[in-house]
């Protein structure tokens, strides 16, 4: 019994771990960023979702509108193509445009401890910034006791290949977005 509030504290450390929003900010150039209680910040790079279809009754379901991209990202989509966590940066190095995409990223660690994990997501999204496609990814992977494979402090190395299918009616090239979900240490 005294091992309950122990293992309840530990089951909620990831949940309470995350970062929570506590204001956005516009800055003079026009760009919205978002400030978290754990004193990083990040770009507002995806509008508010709002359901496509509207219903009369509270029984029928409602479709949600796909995510949209605001007028900074589309403007700007070098905002998207990199993501930085934890001292990891995640950026877009080449998209070959076959069926199936495949993306090349860099991964760069600037921060002080080896890197044996970066996991996160790819959204690919049309030149209106409407999002056609989202993956999971695996954009590190190293091996436990084999630390020629870690990312070291300060190295930048080619991640994974990624593929994505090519989503249909997609001629030109989407714009490709960045996510780092979860970086692992060694």
């Amino acid at each position: 019994m005294k091992a309950l509030p122990l293992l309840l504290a530990l089951s909620l450390g990831p949940v309470l771990a995350q970062a929570a929003p506590l204001t956005q900010v516009t800055l003079a150039d026009g760009r919205v960023v978002q400030l978290n209680d754990d004193f990083s910040w990040e770009y507002l790079l995806i509008k508010p979702a709002q359901s496509s279809t509207t219903t009369t009754q509270t029984t029928t379901p409602r479709a949600v509108a796909a995510p949209v991209l605001t007028e900074q990202a589309l403007a700007n989509p070098k905002l998207l193509s990199e993501a930085s966590r934890d001292g990891v940066v995640v950026s877009l190095d080449s998209l070959v445009a076959e069926d199936p995409y495949r993306l090349h990223f860099m991964v760069h660690n600037t921060g002080t401890r080896n890197v044996v994990g970066v996991r996160g997501y790819v959204s690919l999204f049309d030149g209106q910034g409407v999002q056609l496609a989202r993956q999971e990814a695996r954009f590190w992977v190293a091996e436990n006791r084999l630390p020629e494979t870690y990312l070291r402090k300060g190295e930048k190395r080619p991640s994974l290949e990624i593929e994505m299918a090519r989503p249909a009616g997609q001629g030109d090239q989407p714009l490709v977005r960045v996510e780092i979900e979860e970086v692992l240490f060694r």
